[in-house]
């Protein structure tokens, strides 16, 4: 969550866009009220400031979750920089970069799986778009690459994909929700176990 000092240099616009996701992630959209936000944006709570720059919550909560979107790294420059003409080494810079994208997208993920009702149809095709569907067909079509044409033909890489990603996704929600996961276990400890044991599936494929 954005800090005070860091709130007040930024233009009010901005602040309201900050304070909305942090607080719809925390609370969720029904316990959040437009006076809450511009509290937190460093404005006066109920004194209409939000409505001099969006139409109510409803649009303010599409403005924020379009313009977090907008942020997140996108996987492509990762993916340029392959091959590296080790798998290990490849599997390193994809678990670095999910687990990056995870951290960064977090209170809008929480925020997701709270309260996606309140997002436009349009707006949740989007996300789903820009969040699921577009990393994972090009995690598949790196996995296809390495397997080979036979394999490929015979493995359900979809499914191996949603696997192997969504193992990493539930180590960061485990750590957010509870501050710690088994063992201690930190992200070097995490993701060279990860990179072994996906280096050994998709050499067996």
């Amino acid at each position: 969550m954005a800090t005070p000092t860091e709130i007040a240099g930024l233009p009010t616009r901005e602040r309201l866009l900050d304070a909305a996701m942090d607080l719809f992630a925390q609370r969720g959209y029904g316990a959040t009220s437009v006076g809450a936000i511009e509290a937190a944006a460093g404005l006066a709570p109920r004194s209409g400031a939000l409505y001099q720059y969006f139409a109510g919550k409803e649009a303010l909560l599409a403005a924020a979750v379009e313009r977090k979107i907008k942020t997140l790294d996108d996987l492509g420059p990762a993916l340029e920089m392959l091959p590296l003409g080790d798998l290990k080494s490849e599997l390193r810079l994809l678990a670095r970069w999910n687990l990056k994208s995870l951290a960064e997208r977090e209170a809008l993920t929480r925020f997701v799986l709270r309260d996606a009702e309140h997002l436009p149809a349009s707006l949740r095709r989007g996300l789903f778009e820009r969040l699921v569907e577009r990393p994972y067909a090009q995690v598949v079509a790196w996995v296809q690459q390495r397997i080979g044409p036979a394999a490929a033909g015979r493995t359900d890489v979809y499914a191996l994909t949603l696997i192997l990603v969504e193992s990493m996704a539930a180590y960061t929600s485990l750590r957010a929700a509870f501050g710690r996961v088994p063992d201690g276990i930190d992200d070097d400890r995490f993701v060279e176990a990860w990179v072994d044991l996906v280096a050994d599936v998709i050499s067996r494929a």
